[in-house]
């Protein structure tokens, strides 16, 4: 049996950049799968629908490949907004295939202060004059370092990271329902994101988990890129839509 083929669109965390994902794509492009990654712009307040920035990039790029199918994973602070991003792609032609959310919230519509209000006051604590806040590894100081044990590698992520507007923590985002054949699901990293996982599965999601931190597609992307493409198949497979049962991964 041949080895099933997708292309993937990659959507970093907009608080980090393409590098997050580039160790995920090497691996792909190893194994014959055709990817690209986004660079999310950082929307703010009076952009109405929070994704046209993100959309203007990815329409420019075209799809990784017009031959197969398309497979959406967004990391991190990417998810909230992956729903509207794969709803306008669709209306824009594109063949989608799947959603993966990996260590993220998961999308209910609101604002990020609002499912976690204890982190405004910690984002508040930060902002600048200018109403940006710092680069998203200042934040957490030598906290964030043992995420990413190679030194050169973690340059290579951080350096990315640049200000952000305070503004953007407080948009919700709609939540479009997708078509049915549009699979749906959600890989977590260790415990942060598990109640994201748990909601995921409850909603008839697909999910998997592994062992390790939060940028894991950074540290072993050979085992990040297998989960991947094993919950794509099982996707095919007839889970990973509303009202499956799709049991967890190991």
């Amino acid at each position: 049996m041949q080895p099933r083929r997708n292309g993937w669109l990659l959507v970093p965390s907009p608080l980090l950049g393409p590098a997050s994902w580039e160790p995920v794509a090497d691996v792909m492009a190893e194994l014959g799968q055709p990817s690209a990654i986004a660079d999310p712009t950082m929307t703010k307040r009076d952009d109405l629908d929070h994704i046209t920035p993100w959309l203007n990039d990815i329409l420019a790029m075209k799809p990784p490949t017009a031959e197969v199918p398309t497979v959406v994973v967004a990391h991190s602070a990417a998810c909230p907004r992956t729903p509207l991003l794969v709803h306008q792609l669709l209306h824009k032609g594109w063949s989608i295939e799947a959603m993966i959310l990996v260590d993220g919230r998961f999308p209910d519509g609101r604002a990020f202060t609002v499912s976690a209000p204890h982190y405004g006051t910690m984002l508040d604590g930060m902002v600048r004059p200018d109403d940006y806040l710092p680069p998203w590894p200042r934040w957490w100081g030598s906290l964030v370092e043992g995420l990413v044990v190679d030194p050169v590698a973690r340059d290579l992520v951080f350096n990315e990271a640049s200000p952000v507007p305070r503004s953007w923590f407080d948009q919700g985002c709609p939540v479009p329902e997708l078509p049915p054949h549009v699979g749906r699901g959600f890989l977590s990293f260790g415990p942060g994101y598990n109640d994201a996982c748990d909601r995921a599965h409850d909603a008839g999601w697909l999910t998997a988990r592994l062992n390790g931190d939060h940028l894991h597609q950074v540290v072993n992307p050979g085992a990040v890129a297998a989960t991947l493409r094993a919950m794509v198949a099982g996707m095919t497979g007839g889970r990973g839509r509303p009202g499956d049962d799709s049991p967890d991964q190991p």
